[in-house]
């Protein structure tokens, strides 16, 4: 696999003269430390990954986790509102025996990946000063990259069951009046959406 480069990106070369608003302080905070946490959880991974890929996974995120709290803080002292304290090195025994599979490492990514975007896709909408707008996009970008480098991985190494493949209906069905039934009586099968969504739980909750 190759090396992945991290993107080089800038952010507030001219900070706007405006306040931050409550949610961007707020979807700023959340952002912090959830990346902060990851970085602690990211740094003990690195100590006994074996595979190369995964490893060069790891550290790539590892690396988005740091540039992001790094921006986070910049926007934080300048405007004078406290950085929080998060996780630090003494939160972390990096010297503790090895706990998980490398393939384990690589679920979480996914699974942390996708809560990651979840706050960036929610905030977008919500930012107006353009740093910290410029600053989200750039999250949700990046973040979309190592998850689509997370699911190469994943097939490659044969590490994911895909969703299951349904028939194709024949013509288009108006449903019929009994379609939310199915505690009693005929039970219609599950489509597309809900097959998708318990996929989506069952695969989170493995990694939970």
């Amino acid at each position: 696999m190759d090396t992945i480069k991290p993107i080089k990106i800038g952010f507030g070369k001219s900070y706007s003269h405006e306040r931050l608003t409550s949610a961007e302080v707020g979807k700023l905070w959340a952002t912090y430390m959830g990346n902060n946490m990851s970085t602690r959880i990211l740094s003990y991974f690195l100590q006994h990954v074996e595979d190369q890929d995964i490893k060069t996974l790891l550290e790539h995120a590892l690396t988005l986790s740091e540039e992001f709290q790094r921006t986070i803080k910049e926007i934080f002292v300048k405007e004078k509102i406290p950085v929080p304290h998060g996780f630090t090195a003494e939160d972390v025994n990096l010297g503790a025996p090895r706990l998980f599979q490398d393939e384990f490492y690589v679920h979480y990514l996914k699974y942390v990946g996708k809560a990651g975007m979840s706050i960036y896709n929610v905030a977008v909408p919500l930012m107006y000063r353009e740093d910290v707008r410029n600053f989200y996009l750039h999250c949700m970008n990046s973040t979309m990259e190592l998850m689509e480098q997370i699911k190469t991985i994943l097939m490659n190494k044969g590490l994911i069951i895909k969703p299951p493949i349904i028939p194709i209906a024949e013509n288009v069905k108006i449903a019929s009046p009994g379609y939310q039934k199915g505690f009693m009586g005929d039970v219609r099968s599950l489509h597309a959406l809900e097959i998708a969504h318990l996929y989506d739980n069952i695969e989170s909750n493995v990694t939970s």
